[in-house]
C-alpha cells in the first residue's frame, strides 16, 4: 500500500462528508483512509461511520479528546502506507490526485519528502487562489539542508504540514511525532521534519484544498494562548538549533525562530502591561540575520505596542 490519508475529526459535521468523498471517489486503490475521531460533539462519528464497511477505510473512536497533534500521531502509527498524506477534516483533494501523486513518488524515486501545491478557498468556495507550501524551484530534489537554506534565504519555512507527503519509515525511524498538547505544533514539526529529510522533492502539482473557515482555529479572536504556545515552540527550535553544524543554516534557522517569536507576540497581543512578563523584548534581536529583521527586532526590543501597530498596518 503506497498512501496512508490521516483525517483528524472534530466537531467538522458540516464539512465531513465532503472531505471523505473526495478521498473515496478516487480512480485509485493503492491508499487507506484513517479517520480518527476525537470525541467530536456534533455527530461527526456518525458521518464517518457511513463509510466503516469500506475495506480501505478504517476509523478510529478515542476515548478521550487530546488535539490534534495525539490524534495525527495514533493516525502514524495505525498507519500502514509507505508515505502519510495529512488531511484536514474541513479540506478535501482533488479527483485523480492519488493516481498522480503515486507517478510523482515513483518517478522521484521514493523521496522522503515531497512538497505540492494548494488552492486556499473560502468557506463559500466564492473564491480560491493558487498557491505553494514552499518557495524554492519547482520540480527540484534538495537535500533537507539545502531546502531548509533555500526557504530561509527568502524569510520563510511554510509550517503546513497538509501541503506535503512524507514517507513513514522516515518519521517513524526518526521519532518524528507531533508535541501533544500545544497550538500551531506544525511551526515546531516541520523543521524537525526538513532537517533531518535525505531528500526533498518540489512539486508543481496542486491538488490540495485548504478552505479558510469563519469559526476554525486560526479564526478566533482570542489568542493568548496561541502565543504562549508559539513561545514554548521557540525555546523547543532552540534546542534543534544545537543539532545544526552549518553555520549559515544556523543563522538562518535563528532569524526564523525570531520571527516566530515576535509573531506570537503580535497574535497574543502581549504588549499589554498584564502581559509583557511572558516575552523578553531582546530575544529576537539577538536571533535576528537579516537586515530587515534587525530593524524589527529593534522596534521590538524599544517598544512592544509600537511594534504591533506598525506591524498591523492596512
Amino acid at each position: 500500500m503506497l498512501l496512508s490519508i490521516i483525517v483528524p475529526i472534530y466537531n467538522v459535521k458540516q464539512y465531513l462528508e465532503k472531505c471523505i468523498e473526495s478521498v473515496i471517489n478516487q480512480n485509485a486503490t493503492n491508499y487507506e483512509l484513517i479517520l480518527i475521531d476525537d470525541c467530536s460533539t456534533d455527530g461527526s462519528l456518525s458521518i464517518a461511520k457511513k463509510y466503516e464497511n469500506k475495506s480501505n477505510v478504517k476509523i478510529i473512536k478515542k476515548e478521550n479528546n487530546t488535539g490534534l497533534s495525539d490524534t495525527r500521531n495514533i493516525g502514524l502509527r495505525k498507519a500502514n502506507g509507505e508515505y502519510i498524506l495529512f488531511l484536514d477534516s474541513d479540506d478535501y483533494i482533488e479527483g485523480g490526485s492519488l493516481k498522480n501523486i503515486e507517478s510523482i513518488i515513483i518517478s522521484q524515486n521514493y523521496p522522503d519528502i515531497v512538497y505540492f501545491g494548494f488552492f486556499e478557498e473560502d468557506d463559500n468556495q466564492k473564491k480560491y487562489l493558487k498557491k505553494y507550501g514552499y518557495r524554492s524551484v519547482k520540480n527540484s530534489k534538495f537535500s533537507g539542508t539545502e531546502f531548509a537554506k533555500s526557504e530561509l534565504m527568502q524569510r520563510i519555512l511554510y509550517p503546513a504540514v497538509c501541503f506535503g507527503i512524507y514517507k513513514r519509515d522516515f518519521l517513524i525511524s526518526n521519532n518524528l511525532f507531533f508535541k501533544v498538547g500545544i497550538l500551531h505544533e506544525d511551526e515546531l514539526w516541520t523543521p524537525q521534519v526538513v532537517l533531518k529529510a535525505g531528500i526533498i522533492y518540489t512539486s508543481d502539482y496542486i491538488y490540495y484544498h485548504y478552505v479558510r473557515r469563519q469559526n476554525s482555529i486560526t479564526t478566533q479572536k482570542d489568542k493568548f494562548q496561541n502565543a504562549i504556545d508559539l513561545i514554548h515552540i521557540c525555546k523547543e527550535l532552540d534546542l534543534l538549533l544545537q543539532q545544526i553544524d552549518d553555520k549559515k543554516l544556523y543563522k538562518l534557522m535563528n532569524n526564523h525562530i525570531a520571527m516566530i517569536y515576535m509573531k506570537a507576540m503580535t497574535i497574543g497581543k502581549l504588549f499589554d502591561k498584564n502581559k509583557r512578563k511572558y516575552i523578553n523584548r531582546v530575544y529576537p534581536l539577538k536571533k535576528s540575520y537579516f537586515l530587515f529583521d534587525r530593524a524589527k527586532s529593534l522596534l521590538f526590543a524599544f517598544n512592544l505596542k509600537l511594534y504591533y501597530l506598525a506591524n498591523n498596518i492596512k
